[in-house]
């Protein structure tokens, strides 16, 4: 009876695992241009990229460079790190995102993948609270 037993929780969390591993891969999009809804912390990309800066003492900072034209990303709550870039149809979504240095936030967008980097054109953004 122990074999069973030791057998039906084995096979049981194997079906878990392999539940969650697809479960994992299919909320990543397909292809380009779909539609994605994150969350994360909003970067300066140029401080994070450079020393890792990020957080709530990097805020000043990272609003300075944000406004001063630096690349902005989203460090997402998997830890995945995404360069957020403007839809050209709609600018006010990312104009809105400089308010947010540092803060988390939710985002929509479309996801695009070039050379390994992945982008989000952003549809629209709001404060996490």
């Amino acid at each position: 009876m122990n074999k069973l037993t030791l057998s039906s929780r084995m096979f049981t969390l194997a079906f878990a695992l392999v539940s969650f591993m697809f479960l994992q891969s299919s909320t990543l999009p397909d292809k380009d241009g779909d539609e994605v809804n994150l969350s994360g912390e909003v970067l300066d990309l140029s401080c994070y990229m450079a020393s890792g800066a990020k957080g709530e003492g990097h805020k000043q900072c990272a609003a300075s460079c944000i406004n001063n034209g630096m690349p902005i990303g989203l460090l997402a709550a998997d830890g995945k790190v995404y360069l957020l870039v403007e839809d050209h149809k709609n600018k006010d979504p990312y104009q809105k995102l400089k308010e947010h240095a540092a803060d988390q936030v939710a985002i929509t967008g479309k996801y695009f993948e070039r050379n390994g980097m992945p982008a989000i054109v952003i549809g629209k953004v709001e404060p996490k609270s």
